[in-house]
């Protein structure tokens, strides 16, 4: 969807874009004959929330046409795929899908202030304090991200790859150079030290300020401030793309 509300906007029809933030889309095949011999039309099927569905509906036939011929244009026909036709259809789970997007502003918020209480920390040479607020506000991003995009995140303290496979795999063309790729390596790096910028090394008798000193507690910053610079740039991203 991200793709057409871009040639939308490219298009001055902002309008059109405008209606098309936060609907998903889809393939159906129908039982039309198209171009190519024994293959079918399909159609593309623009899923959106309740009010953005009433408005659609609504549409002249040639604001539908617009939004189609976006469409064609990025979906070009081929034997593989030839779309004929819109449907709108209400977003499936909607309540359910608002309820996940606030929780991941709600995780934001927390990340920016486990960010904040590191920073605090750190400013007064309590660095292992500094690393669990910064390792914390890592996973809240990253959990956040995963919510934005999937509706779903992982329970414990870290993704594991195919997890985070399925992130990288819908992360917009637009945010690329943000190298969320990156993000996974501070994840499993400073998921690790979960526990131990908690509790230290009890077996060793040896406590987390002992552990961690300044230098560490910089590059954690330095890893929390991407995380959570990232994360928010996906949430403005997806309420307005450009």
């Amino acid at each position: 969807m991200i793709e057409i509300i871009k040639k939308l906007k490219s298009k001055n029809r902002n309008d059109l874009a405008k209606l098309l933030v936060g609907c998903k889309s889809g393939i159906e095949e129908t039982d039309q004959y198209g171009s190519y011999w024994n293959k079918f039309i399909s159609a593309f099927v623009i899923y959106a929330p309740t009010q953005s569905y009433q408005q659609l509906q609504k549409l002249s036939k040639s604001d539908v046409g617009a939004i189609l011929q976006s469409v064609l244009e990025l979906h070009q026909k081929s034997e593989e795929l030839e779309i004929g036709f819109l449907n709108f259809k209400l977003l499936p789970y909607e309540d359910t899908r608002n309820e996940n997007r606030e929780i991941a502003y709600s995780w934001l918020d927390r990340a920016k202030n486990k960010l904040e209480d590191g920073k605090q920390s750190l400013a007064k040479w309590r660095y292992a304090e500094a690393i669990s607020s910064f390792q914390e506000c890592v996973e809240f991003s990253l959990k956040a991200i995963s919510l934005l995009l999937l509706d779903k995140y992982p329970r414990d303290h870290k993704f594991d790859e195919k997890e985070f496979k399925e992130v990288l795999d819908n992360i917009p063309e637009s945010l690329s150079n943000l190298e969320f790729h990156k993000l996974y390596l501070y994840s499993r790096f400073w998921g690790d030290f979960y526990t131990v910028a908690k509790y230290g090394f009890e077996n060793f008798g040896i406590g987390a300020e002992k552990l961690f000193g300044k230098e560490e507690a910089e590059l954690a910053q330095k890893h929390a401030d991407k995380c959570y610079f990232t994360a928010n740039q996906l949430k403005v991203y997806l309420e307005n793309p450009w």
